[in-house]
């Protein structure tokens, strides 16, 4: 039987084509678990031989009350998401998590125009969402909340009314500034992620630089020095790679470097090589995240690893289990553990002759 010209299959032409009712049919599409397999595969033939596309998602959500979806809010452009080296591990814990849940994942970048942005969380169907380190006072983030369905925020803004994944990013930085102040440097260097966007008006503070400086700050006592902050922007080799420059050939140069993230530092090492400074022999380098290549640059990099995919992982599933309930479990918080790990890209500082 083909499809009636002018008229829309419906999930009853299906479930007579198929022989079986129509609950069973809507089953054999939405809870397949609840059919035999052989009346599934009954279902799926009819509805291919007639050209069903399946259950209509609006009169889905209206039935169930479930968009079927969870969103994610995270701080930057689309592109970012997928070379920053530190995000996809995250991704794979949110993956994870949502491997045994019937449930869909929208992705919702940053924009310059973000009452827009705003806009498509207030209009997204979804039944929760995750924010991923977003600034202060994001107008998607206060969207999101104000929607009062589930939401799980990591790593940042930090004091908003949901639950929080995240780690102490203060400590981290600090065990990272004590390790170089404990070798010997006095003139320690540091290449910093911004800490607002759109400054001067520094509405959109992101909590995460503010907490490492700070935490660098402690850690290095009376050798702090604001003259050798550096901001990177984007997060990327190249910025911190001109910045690195410009530090190394300074009269007093810095003997070490203090990097955010993994992806500065590797651009920290490239400018050392370029200027045949040896590391660590004449400078040494910390970054902060313990990617994959980390452990694969010469020297080794020492850095602060943090679970990131420990970090998806827990969000996703506590967002699942306030969906599934139906309600909210309260606030929870998590601050995950990090571990300073010391390899070869760090050492006392050279003796002046």
């Amino acid at each position: 039987m083909a499809r009636s010209e002018g008229r829309r299959v419906r999930l009853r032409d299906v479930a007579e084509r198929a022989g079986v009712s129509v609950g069973s049919a809507s089953q054999a599409f939405g809870r397949p678990e609840l059919v035999s397999e052989h009346v599934r595969v009954r279902v799926l033939e009819a509805a291919e031989a007639l050209g069903y596309p399946g259950p209509d998602p609006a009169a889905r959500r209206l039935r169930t009350g479930r968009a079927g979806a969870i969103g994610l809010i995270f701080a930057e452009r689309l592109r970012y998401a997928f070379t920053d080296p530190a995000q996809p591990p995250f991704l794979s814990g949110v993956a994870g998590a949502m491997r045994e849940a019937p449930t869909g994942l929208l992705l919702i970048p940053d924009s310059r125009y973000r009452d827009e942005a705003a806009r498509t969380v207030r209009e997204a169907a979804v039944d929760g969402f995750i924010v991923y380190s977003t600034p202060r006072n994001d107008p998607r983030v206060e969207a999101a909340i104000a929607r009062r369905l589930p939401v799980v925020t990591v790593d940042q803004p930090r004091g908003v009314a949901t639950s929080f994944v995240g780690i102490d990013d203060r400590a981290a930085a600090r065990s990272a500034a004590r390790h170089l102040r404990e070798l010997g440097h006095q003139r320690v260097a540091v290449l910093s992620f911004i800490t607002a966007l759109d400054p001067p008006k520094a509405a959109l503070e992101l909590d995460l630089s503010v907490e490492r400086l700070e935490g660098y700050r402690e850690g290095l006592g009376e050798a702090w020095d604001t003259t050798r902050v550096r901001t990177c922007r984007p997060n990327a080799p190249e910025p911190a790679r001109e910045a690195t420059l410009e530090l190394l050939g300074e009269v007093d140069p810095p003997t070490a470097i203090l990097a955010m993230s993994d992806t500065l530092a590797f651009g920290a090492l490239e400018a050392a090589a370029e200027l045949g400074v040896p590391v660590p022999a004449e400078l040494s380098l910390v970054g902060f995240d313990d990617t994959p290549a980390a452990r694969l640059t010469t020297p080794a990099l020492t850095t602060v690893a943090q679970p990131q995919e420990e970090k998806g992982r827990l969000a996703a599933e506590w967002l699942i289990e306030d969906i599934e309930r139906g309600e909210g479990s309260g606030r929870r918080q998590a601050i995950l553990p990090t571990e300073l790990v010391v390899r070869d890209s760090t050492a006392p500082p050279k003796r002046r002759g």
